[in-house]
């Protein structure tokens, strides 16, 4: 499903509504949608969404939308992100809660502040994982070092910024010279689905 032009909509009722998932990869987010992993019994309700990597105008503006929409006596849905464990991984992740790098200019009103990260992070990745010896894990390229120590002198990433946890994790990267796509977690006991039923229930039951 295509996202809707927002000029064209006149009203969204997220009142049943329990969590929102940005997800990076179109074949993640497909395989989520066939198993109707939105009509969970042990998270409730969600919204999944996806651009498909880096985020266009629309998908901001809706994703926005959707964070802010809700009846009044309701709490707003939190927002998570599913993206993998690389600098471009984070780089949407940012994109979604504070705009574009590149477009540094854009409006503020197509950000999500509210947007968290649920996963992968480094946390997740196997104990006694090796690169080569478990799928999902890879070496970082010479692009992906050079794209993280960048973001790394972003006002965004430092030391005393808004996102020191997501410093850490690139910090963390860098060291390990790893980085672990989402399939990594389909390796997991039960699959990506149980990973992320307990994921999203810890950071709910915290709320």
């Amino acid at each position: 499903m295509l996202v809707p032009n927002l000029h064209v909509v006149d009203e969204i009722d997220t009142s049943g509504v329990a969590w929102i998932l940005v997800i990076e990869k179109e074949a993640t987010f497909r395989s989520l949608a066939a198993s109707r992993f939105y009509q969970n019994f042990r998270v409730g309700n969600g919204i999944i969404i996806t651009a498909k990597g880096y985020p266009d105008i629309s998908t901001r503006a809706f994703l926005r939308y959707l964070s802010l929409s809700t009846e009044i006596g309701y709490r707003l849905p939190p927002v998570f992100a599913l993206v993998d464990f690389d600098p471009d991984g984070i780089g949407i992740l940012s994109n979604y809660k504070y705009g574009s790098f590149a477009l540094a200019h854009e409006s503020s009103e197509l950000n999500v502040p509210r947007t968290r990260w649920l996963g992968v992070q480094s946390k997740d990745l196997h104990a006694n994982g090796t690169v080569g010896g478990c799928e999902g894990l890879l070496r970082l390229t010479a692009r992906d070092r050079r794209k993280a120590t960048l973001m790394l002198e972003k006002e965004i990433f430092a030391e005393d910024g808004p996102e020191v946890g997501w410093r850490r994790e690139l910090q963390v990267m860098l060291m390990l010279n790893v980085k672990a796509e989402i399939q990594l977690l389909s390796g997991r006991e039960g699959g990506l689905e149980r990973w992320l039923e307990e994921a999203l229930k810890e950071c709910l039951d915290a709320e």
